[in-house]
């Protein structure tokens, strides 16, 4: 909470996140391996995001410190729009994808009696969002402690990356339309896993 760079704040983050698919694997049941798998697909899809928003700062403005940011929504809008986006994600905010898998998480935890993880989880979740919202607060949405003269708009190219990224983060939420048991294209690597290293 404390950390205003932000590579190294979203860097801190994905110990969090990956806590999350240790806690679906340990588990050790059906709903935790998928939980488990799918916020690893996730993960991968909004940290993505986040990094390369975070790349756009700096390209843009010369520096990746909080306190020295501000007002890039209009300057950036690319960035603050998809930066948004990844920050609900990652937070657990419905109905983007990363509330999809934890919720799976935290429901497989109370399915295996483990209460107190489940709520440790949510609590995280929570702490997630103050972070996520710290970021979105500092680098969009107050203004600017300093000039935006000499900024510079993201390539194309990274424009392009961020917005499907964005899409992903959308699209990946709609893979529990088939049940939270089964997201689409989860169920195959549950199977091997359950047969394999996770087999009762």
């Amino acid at each position: 909470m404390a950390q205003t760079d932000i590579k190294r704040l979203f860097a801190y983050s994905s110990i969090g996140q990956v806590g999350y698919v240790v806690l679906g694997l340990g588990l050790g049941t059906p709903l935790g391996i998928v939980g488990a798998l799918y916020h690893l697909v996730n993960h991968a899809a909004f940290k993505s995001l986040l990094f390369l928003n975070a790349g756009a700062v700096e390209y843009a403005t010369g520096t990746r410190d909080l306190d020295k940011l501000g007002g890039l929504n209009r300057a950036l809008p690319v960035s603050g729009g998809t930066s948004l986006i990844a920050s609900m994600s990652i937070a657990g905010i419905p109905p983007l994808n990363g509330f999809w898998s934890k919720l799976i998480i935290i429901l497989a935890a109370v399915e295996a009696g483990f209460v107190g993880f489940a709520i440790v989880a949510a609590l995280v979740s929570i702490v997630t969002l103050a972070y996520q919202l710290k970021v979105q607060r500092g680098a969009f949405f107050t203004a600017s402690p300093t000039t935006s003269m000499a900024w510079r708009q993201e390539p194309r190219s990274m424009a392009i990356a961020m917005i499907l990224l964005s899409i992903a983060c959308l699209a990946l939420s709609l893979l529990v339309i088939g049940g939270l048991h089964d997201p689409f294209f989860i169920g195959p690597a549950v199977d091997t896993l359950l047969a394999g290293p996770f087999a009762p």
